[in-house]
C-alpha cells in the first residue's frame, strides 16, 4: 500500500488528466531522455546482479562510474572516491551487495516490510565506502527497474517545481552519518512510492506494441529530462528579464539626463523651448517603446547634426547641460554592461 500524502495525491490528480490545464505529459519527456549506453551496461549489469545475487567489485565501480558522471566532469571529488573504491571495498563489496540483493528479494516475496528493506538500504550505505542513498538507489534501480526508480537532485527538483512536497536532498559535502540522519532508506522508500504512484497514472507502449503504466525507473528519466528542459527554460528566462531590467536601467539614466536638458530649455527664446518640446516628445515615444537604441541613435543624429548648434550654444551660455555637454554620460550608460 503506498502511503503519499493528501496534498500530492491532488497534485497527482492535477497533471495527469489531460483534460487539465497543468497536465504534464511525462512520457513525452521519457521519449526525450537521452538514453546513454552506459545506462543500458548498468541495467544488465543490475540484471545479472540480481540473478547471481551479488555484485562484484568491477561490476559495482561501473555503477558508481556512471551514476558519478557529470559531477566527474565538474570536480575531482567523485574521481577520488572512484579511485579508492576498490582499495576499500574490492574484497568485501560481494557480501555488502548481497545483503542487500537477499533483503530485495526476501521484500518482494513479502517476507518482510518496508521497514526491514529502509534499514538495510541505509545500513548498506553506512558500510559502503562511497555510497550515500543516491548511489544505493541507482544499484536497486539497476536491479529491479519495474520497482524502483533513483533518487535524485534533479529528480527532487522537478518534483518541487510541479508542487509535489518532497524531501530534499542534504549537501554531498555533509558527513555521511549526518547525511543518513537527514535522509536515510525509509525517505528514499517514501520518494520511490511517489515515482511509483505517478508512474500508474500514465500510459506508454513497450516495445512490444503493449499498453503499461510508466515504470518508476522511466519516471524518474522522464523527471530529469523535465527538470533539464525546465531549468533551461528559467535561464533563459532569467536571461532575458536580465536583459530588460539592465535596458530598463539605462533607458530610466539616460531619460534623467534628457529631462534635465529639457528643463533647460523652458526659460528660452521660441526656438529653443521649440526645440526642447520636440526632444522630449520623440524622448518619450522611444521610452514607452523599451527602445534604448532608439534613444541613443537619436542623440548621436542630434549631436552630430547642424540645426542643434544655436540651440547647443544658448544653453552652453546660460551654463545649461545640452545634448553635446551630456553625451559623453549617455554614451557611456548606453555601452555599459
Amino acid at each position: 500500500m503506498l502511503k503519499i500524502s493528501k496534498e500530492n495525491l491532488e497534485i497527482i490528480k492535477l497533471i495527469t488528466d489531460p483534460t487539465k490545464e497543468h497536465y504534464v505529459d511525462l512520457p513525452r519527456f521519457l521519449a526525450r531522455f537521452h538514453y546513454p549506453v552506459s545506462l543500458e551496461l548498468s541495467e544488465y549489469i543490475g540484471k545479472t546482479a540480481y540473478q547471481r545475487g551479488f555484485a562484484d567489485a568491477l561490476e559495482f565501480l561501473c555503477l558508481m562510474a556512471n551514476k558519478f558522471y557529470t559531477r566527474i566532469k565538474e570536480d575531482t571529488a567523485p574521481q577520488a572516491t572512484l579511485e579508492m573504491f576498490i582499495v576499500r571495498e574490492g574484497n568485501t563489496i560481494k557480501e555488502k551487495t548481497g545483503k542487500l540483493i537477499t533483503t530485495v528479494k526476501k521484500w518482494e516475496m513479502n517476507v518482510i516490510g518496508k521497514n526491514e528493506l529502509a534499514e538495510e538500504i541505509t545500513d548498506f550505505c553506512l558500510r559502503t565506502f562511497g555510497v550515500r542513498i543516491p548511489m544505493a538507489s541507482f544499484f536497486l534501480r539497476m536491479l529491479l527497474p519495474n520497482k524502483f526508480g533513483t533518487v535524485d537532485v534533479r529528480c527532487i527538483n522537478a518534483l518541487k517545481s510541479l508542487g509535489f512536497n518532497v524531501k530534499e536532498l542534504p549537501p554531498e559535502d555533509s558527513n555521511k552519518e549526518t547525511y543518513l540522519q537527514q535522509y536515510n532508506g525509509s525517505d528514499y522508500l517514501k520518494y520511490n512510492d511517489l515515482l511509483i504512484a505517478l508512474g500508474k497514472n500514465y500510459k506508454i507502449r513497450s516495445k512490444f506494441g503493449e499498453e503499461r503504466s510508466m515504470m518508476p525507473s522511466e519516471v524518474d528519466m522522464a523527471l530529469y529530462q523535465f527538470d533539464k528542459e525546465f531549468r533551461i527554460y528559467s535561464d533563459a528566462r532569467l536571461r532575458s528579464a536580465r536583459r530588460t531590467r539592465s535596458r530598463d536601467k539605462k533607458i530610466k539614466e539616460i531619460m534623467c539626463i534628457i529631462e534635465k536638458i529639457v528643463k533647460g530649455t523652458e526659460n528660452g527664446p521660441l526656438y529653443v523651448k521649440k526645440a526642447g518640446r520636440k526632444l522630449w516628445e520623440n524622448m518619450k515615444k522611444y521610452e514607452e517603446r523599451g527602445d534604448l537604441e532608439g534613444i541613443f541613435r537619436y542623440c548621436c543624429n542630434l549631436k552630430r547634426g547642424r540645426i542643434g548648434k544655436s540651440i547647443k550654444n544658448w544653453l552652453e551660455k546660460k551654463g545649461l547641460p545640452s545634448i553635446e555637454s551630456e553625451f559623453e554620460k549617455i554614451r557611456k550608460i548606453y555601452h555599459d554592461c
